[in-house]
């Protein structure tokens, strides 16, 4: 009697030494070739690291500082009075501008401007942020949207008055002295005014 063989079949082993090798090929390939475009963040001045025992601080008078908080609970108050998130950005545009040259909004200075001449700005105004810890993120990035709307509105309008469009329309030179006009001057941090208090 015979008796049938059972024939086991062998898978025949792949060879995997290059596979290595090809792999970073691939990738060299692609990070050479791939081009990645860097992100654009928010332009601000940042306060120092906490390591950094030295504090930044800014000299300047009571009237050209305008104070924008956050609290806990997302209230906005602009120099401690409450304020609507929707009336911050008019309130910006007047504190930046001061069309009635208040004695209570920034000082008014005489600059020589190229292609807008003499004019009457308020140059050494400030605007401070300051956000609690506990602020949600939504809240504190509309406080910002709101203060760069009021500068846009700005520069906008004397764009409009002054070249006859508006600002997004301006060559470079005209780019120059609206911003040179309506300055931003935007950070956050501690303040000492005049005479040292804080």
């Amino acid at each position: 009697m015979l008796r049938e063989r059972k024939r086991r079949h062998r898978v025949p082993e792949l060879n995997t030494t290059s596979t290595a090798d090809i792999s970073f090929m691939l990738l060299t390939f692609f990070l050479v070739t791939t081009s990645m475009d860097s992100d654009n963040g928010i332009h601000r001045q940042l306060p120092p690291m906490p390591q950094e025992k030295q504090e930044q601080v800014a000299e300047a008078k009571r009237r050209d500082v305008l104070v924008v908080g956050i609290d806990a609970a997302n209230r906005i108050t602009c120099n401690g009075e409450q304020v609507a998130a929707e009336g911050l950005r008019a309130k910006v545009a007047e504190f930046v501008d001061n069309p009635r040259g208040l004695a209570t909004m920034p000082e008014k200075v005489a600059r020589d401007i190229p292609l807008l001449g003499r004019c009457s700005v308020t140059a050494n105004h400030q605007i401070f942020v300051r956000a609690d810890r506990a602020a949600t993120y939504d809240a504190y990035f509309g406080v910002q949207d709101a203060i760069m709307a009021a500068y846009g509105d700005l520069r906008d309008s004397l764009a409009m008055r002054r070249f006859g469009h508006g600002y997004a329309e301006c060559s470079d030179a005209e780019r120059r002295a609206v911003e040179a006009y309506y300055p931003m001057r935007l950070s956050e941090g501690e303040i000492v005014e005049e005479g040292g208090a804080r």
